[in-house]
């Protein structure tokens, strides 16, 4: 196959917090195509059509581009993917452009793309259409609260300012997209002096157990009803 070198433009269409308008954000990748990349269907409504990975300085990551109906719908942290909340219901969190990237071969495969890109925003999809997810939960973080997809119900870390110190107030949380209601209890104050946005893990499901695992923080467990254990 003769070799190629095209520039693919990579979109993420995310709504604002208040709904009433989008931002389109795009970035320019430099493709290889002596190895070409083949689609592949990520669930029954979205399909990958490309991925690479993403520096964002302080940390990094892959990104996926995704359709939805034969069109481009996001740019998307591939290692989170997209959780499945409902019948066409979805959550995902977006990536960010910020600037041009090139392949870079001392580091990836010659397959990968490399793009300078910041985490974005969690978006949910409800019959199509999206909206940030903290639009729907109070004192949602978009780098911290590492929300999980568990029995159709959305648990996160509820992160609540206290004062103008940096200090705040930390709770395991649910949000029921049904009910639109968001259930929580008080864990701890903490500063969060870091950059890393896995401080605080993605909650998780093991043997009808909800387990909420903070970095240097004592294991917190809840029944699938989410009640606590402990």
């Amino acid at each position: 196959m003769k070799k190629l070198a095209y520039l693919l433009s990579l979109f993420a269409l995310t709504a604002c917090h208040n709904g009433n308008h989008k931002q389109l954000i795009s970035d320019t990748v430099k493709r290889d195509t002596t190895t070409s990349f083949k689609p592949y269907q990520l669930n029954k409504d979205y399909i990958v059509i490309d991925t690479g990975i993403f520096d964002a300085t302080v940390m990094g990551g892959s990104y996926a581009v995704v359709t939805r109906n034969g069109k481009l719908a996001d740019t998307i942290d591939k290692y989170y993917g997209i959780e499945k909340i409902g019948n066409d219901n979805y959550l995902y969190l977006t990536i960010t452009g910020t600037g041009s990237g090139e392949d870079d071969t001392s580091k990836t495969q010659k397959s990968q793309k490399s793009i300078s890109g910041s985490l974005g925003s969690y978006i949910m999809v409800v019959n199509g259409k999206k909206q940030n997810l903290s639009a729907f939960i109070t004192d949602f973080n978009d780098y911290f609260s590492s929300p999980s997809v568990i029995n159709g119900n959305i648990y996160f870390w509820q992160i609540k300012k206290i004062d103008t110190t940096g200090n705040n107030s930390i709770s395991a949380a649910k949000y029921d997209p049904v009910t639109k209601k968001t259930t929580n209890y008080y864990l701890v104050d903490d500063y969060i002096e870091t950059d890393d946005a896995n401080y605080f893990s993605a909650p998780y499901l093991k043997n009808d157990t909800i387990y909420f695992d903070g970095e240097n923080k004592k294991l917190r467990k809840f029944t699938k009803d989410f009640k606590p254990y402990n």
